[in-house]
């Protein structure tokens, strides 16, 4: 009897490890290409990160509903004005899909988005949400947040979030920030 839960209990240890292993692969076979890049562009690695893994899972040959593609679920116009603002021939479907390219691609957007919302109350904030929603919406968002003061009680990320008025991207951005702040990309 004892001899089967000391078994069992192997058994799940083993699973674990094997399990965090797979985990840890998964969320680091990109790092060199991140780091490399987020480098470049001068964006916070933990964040381009945390947005990879919350728009696919690191999974780069993904496709979106809306024609996203890739690791950075880079969408053909974000490919098309970082081409014209390179001097570069656009950019294949193929070459979407390759790592590198994408978090290229990716990177450069992310920090236009930084540089358009520098001087709001919360840069990367809006950043998110320009890239989920889009400029139009997060213009709005922030024009909406800056109306109305802080009311005690809620941090300032709540309370600019409380503006967007699609939950699904209020909590896209809340799980980006989470995972930046704790580099934890799995909770």
């Amino acid at each position: 009897m004892r001899a089967g839960i000391w078994i069992c209990i192997g058994l799940i240890v083993l699973l674990a490890a094997a399990g965090a292993l797979w985990l840890n692969a998964l969320t680091s076979r990109y790092d060199e290409i991140i780091a490399r890049t987020a480098a470049t562009y001068d964006v916070d690695f933990n964040l381009v990160k945390a947005l990879i893994f919350e728009e696919s899972w690191f999974r780069a040959d993904i496709r979106g509903a809306a024609g996203e593609l890739g690791l950075m679920q880079v969408t053909r116009g974000a490919a098309a004005d970082f081409s014209s603002s390179r001097g570069l021939p656009p950019v294949s479907e193929t070459g979407l899909l390759e790592p590198r390219r994408n978090i290229e691609i990716g990177c450069w957007y992310l920090k236009q988005s930084l540089e358009r919302y520098k001087n709001s109350p919360a840069p990367t904030l809006f950043a998110l949400l320009r890239y989920n929603a889009g400029e139009v919406r997060a213009d709005q968002w922030l024009r909406l947040a800056r109306q109305k003061p802080i009311p005690p009680g809620i941090t300032p990320e709540q309370h600019y979030l409380s503006f967007v008025d699609f939950p699904k991207t209020r909590e896209y951005v809340r799980r980006i920030l989470r995972r930046t702040s704790s580099r934890n990309y799995w909770f």
